[in-house]
């Protein structure tokens, strides 16, 4: 007994080592990153400008808080509107050799997820009307969107610690579901920056708002913290069922009561899990993923034959999943993609009308 009570003392010491150590580390980054905002606010380092709207979507936590599927909203509403626009993105997870790629000339996907990255490539895809370039140097992109392709809004996708850019518009999504988190910066908790970072967004949007979790107490801490800031909520929305080998498309219900070996490579794969659940489909088996998995056809292979031995109907994942599938496994394989849809709860006409006067208020910086 003294001996296991020596081992949980001797736990309990380096947890709190590793946390210690952890927490130091966050300090010096929250540091780092306030310095780097004050240069830029004071003008030691240079913001580039744009002739044309730019407008921000990102975060303030790592990953999983929609903002691929939110541009990807955005992109279609410009397009629907007749407004001329083009994605930015950094291209996270690529691998060319090149200092940018044309993803999409809005014609059609023109680079793939190993030189793109899943989520450039899916946005393409999603959004077949509006170009998607891809650099680590947003302005070098910026230009060149404006000379192959002429827009007048530039969505910049996972804008928000990227100053370098002026923008007309910061957008930040707050996922309403894990907030926070335990609201310490990395490596120790999931903050990419101090809350105060909160103070430059123009506009706040709650994502993931459903029935039992519509964020009112994050809401509330933002009204006391921030109270000029205008709030928003939207929600995740199933939108199809498609059979992407044989081209089959069913709306969301198809999937009550169907047999499913579930699997997701996502920052936050049990968003995905409690959706299909919801939809009323029988998870026979989840297979969770790191985000932006690299998936092999064994891997793939074994969730088929876990499909054979628990007599499911097929396997299901998710449309960023399918990107990195796409083109690499058996075609017998019988596999749908659940798609998804962003949708605003409430003031959608003020949402896009804010944008819309970005639009003409950018006009001064127009050739």
């Amino acid at each position: 007994m003294k001996w296991v009570n020596w081992l949980t003392i001797q736990e309990k010491k380096q947890g709190n080592a590793l946390t210690f150590f952890l927490r130091t580390i966050s300090f010096f980054y929250g540091i780092a990153v306030r310095l780097r905002l004050i240069a830029y606010k004071a003008g030691f380092f240079r913001i580039e400008f744009l002739p044309a709207c730019v407008v921000s979507v990102g975060n303030i936590t790592v990953g999983g808080t929609g903002k691929t599927p939110f541009v990807a909203m955005l992109a279609e509403w410009a397009s629907e509107n007749g407004i001329g626009a083009a994605i930015l993105s950094r291209g996270y997870k690529g691998k060319t050799s090149h200092n940018f790629l044309v993803v999409s000339d809005g014609t059609k996907v023109m680079a793939t997820y190993d030189d793109a990255g899943d989520e450039a490539v899916l946005m393409a895809k999603k959004v077949s009307s509006i170009p998607v370039l891809t650099s680590k140097n947003r302005y070098l992109i910026g230009h060149l969107a404006l000379r192959r392709f002429n827009p007048e809004l530039l969505l910049l996708d996972d804008g928000y610690q990227h100053v370098s850019l002026h923008r007309d518009l910061d957008i930040l999504l707050l996922d309403a579901r894990r907030q926070f988190g335990n609201e310490w910066l990395l490596p120790c908790g999931p903050l990419r920056e101090p809350l105060e970072g909160i103070e430059r967004a123009d506009l706040i949007v709650m994502t993931k708002c459903a029935a039992g979790c519509n964020g009112n107490d994050m809401v509330d801490f933002l009204r006391k913290n921030f109270p000029e800031k205008p709030i928003f909520r939207s929600a995740h929305l199933p939108d199809q069922v498609i059979f992407p080998l044989d081209g089959r498309a069913y709306p969301p219900d198809f999937l009550s009561g169907k047999k499913v070996v579930a699997f997701a490579g996502l920052a936050h794969p049990d968003d995905f899990l409690d959706m299909v659940k919801g939809l009323g489909a029988n998870v026979v088996h989840f297979k969770a993923f790191s985000d932006h998995h690299s998936f092999t056809q064994d891997e793939i292979g074994k969730l088929a034959s876990c499909k054979k031995v628990s007599e499911g109907d097929f396997l299901l994942t998710t449309e960023k999943d399918w990107v990195r599938i796409d083109g690499r496994i058996d075609v017998g394989v019988d596999i749908a993609v659940l798609t998804i849809k962003v949708g605003l709860l409430s003031d959608s006409d003020i949402f896009f009308d804010t944008i819309k006067q970005g639009i003409l208020d950018s006009g001064v910086k127009k050739r």
